[in-house]
C-alpha cells in the first residue's frame, strides 16, 4: 500500500473529500459507483464493478457514489465502528486500484510507531529510532 501523504478531516456530515489527483489517477467521476469495506481498522474504497446484465460483481461491500465535489459519505455505522468521528484526521493510501482511508495517527516516520515520538525538524521519529541514530553516531 503506498502512501499518499494526504490527510484529510471528516466533515460533521461523515464525509470525506477525495482529492482530485487521486479521481483521476483510478478512474473516478463523479456519480462513480464506490465500494465500501472495513478492513482491520481502515475504510477501503473501491470502484464498483457491474457484471453482465448490470448486476452487482459478487458484492459485499456498501455500494456509495461519488458527488459533484469528489466526496464521498462513509456510513455512520462504519464511522461508529472504527471510532471516527467529525473532525478526525484521515489518511489516504492507494493500494492498487483502491483507495483506503485509515483515522491518521502521528507515527515515527522511520517505523511508523505511534507511541513516544519526539518531534525532530518537523518529522517525529519513535525512542527506538532514536537510539539506533545515536548508535550509528
Amino acid at each position: 500500500m503506498k502512501s499518499t501523504g494526504i490527510v484529510r478531516h471528516v466533515d460533521n456530515l461523515d464525509r470525506i473529500v477525495i482529492p482530485k489527483e487521486l479521481c483521476r489517477t483510478l478512474d473516478i467521476l463523479p456519480k462513480s459507483p464506490l465500494e465500501i469495506f472495513v478492513e482491520d481498522s481502515k475504510i477501503v474504497l473501491k470502484k464498483h464493478e457491474l457484471g453482465e446484465g448490470g448486476r452487482s460483481k459478487g458484492s459485499t461491500g456498501v455500494v456509495r457514489h461519488v458527488d459533484g465535489l469528489d466526496r464521498i459519505v462513509i456510513p455512520k455505522e462504519i464511522c461508529k465502528v472504527l471510532g471516527i468521528a467529525p473532525k478526525d484526521a484521515m489518511e489516504i493510501f492507494v493500494d492498487d486500484t483502491r483507495l483506503v482511508f485509515g483515522k491518521y495517527e502521528p507515527s515515527c516516520i522511520f517505523c511508523r510507531e505511534a507511541k513516544n515520538v519526539t518531534l525532530f525538524k518537523k518529522k517525529l521519529i519513535c525512542e527506538k529510532c532514536i537510539k539506533e541514530i545515536a548508535n550509528i553516531i
